[in-house]
């Protein structure tokens, strides 16, 4: 979908070069707007079926792995071009769900969590410094809020990891994530 959008953008940007009927781009927006209706219904359907799928994955051992293992698929979604309060969401849920089953996260992988969910946050102390996410979707108080809650399950199941993570993000010389840390902590 993401590249018939765009080769539909070139098409409007060239419409004076094309020998073919032409369709203007009120028309291309009528036909896209269905689609646009039907996927974000999808995707918000996707986020409140997650936590009662992932009641029934996570505590099976092999169905936890492959949702552990999707992890950094998910993750890498922060520097594509997905909106990152959707990633957030998912994340926060995955993070959830392992607290009430019982089914720890890899340490690997919760660095690599916390790391990520850290970068987003940050930069709304620092503006910018240490983030990838584009910026309109990285400081939505929506997204800010979301990893806030995105923090508090690893609290209740990892403290001991989650405050290492913090002691070493208080630790780096960069001013800007300090600050960071420091308002992610104040939050709570």
């Amino acid at each position: 979908m993401e590249t018939f959008c765009e080769t539909v953008q070139f098409y409007l940007r060239h419409l004076e070069d094309s020998v073919y009927p032409v369709m203007p781009e009120d028309q291309f927006a009528l036909k896209l707007f269905p689609m646009y209706r039907y996927f974000l219904t999808v995707k918000l359907g996707v986020i409140k079926s997650l936590k009662p799928m992932l009641n029934l994955l996570l505590p099976r051992d092999a169905l936890r792995d492959q949702v552990y293992d999707s992890l950094p698929l998910l993750l890498a979604g922060y520097q594509g071009s997905l909106e990152a309060l959707f990633i957030t969401r998912v994340l926060r849920q995955i993070l959830e769900m392992s607290f009430i089953t019982s089914s720890p996260v890899p340490q690997m992988q919760l660095h690599i969590i916390f790391t990520e969910l850290h970068v987003q946050e940050s930069p709304r102390a620092a503006r910018g410094v240490c983030s990838r996410a584009p910026a309109q979707q990285r400081f939505s108080s929506q997204n800010l809020a979301e990893i806030v809650h995105s923090f508090i399950a690893p609290a209740r199941s990892y403290p001991k990891e989650l405050m290492q993570f913090f002691l070493s993000q208080m630790e780096m010389s960069k001013e800007a994530i300090r600050v960071g840390t420091l308002a992610l902590i104040g939050q709570w």
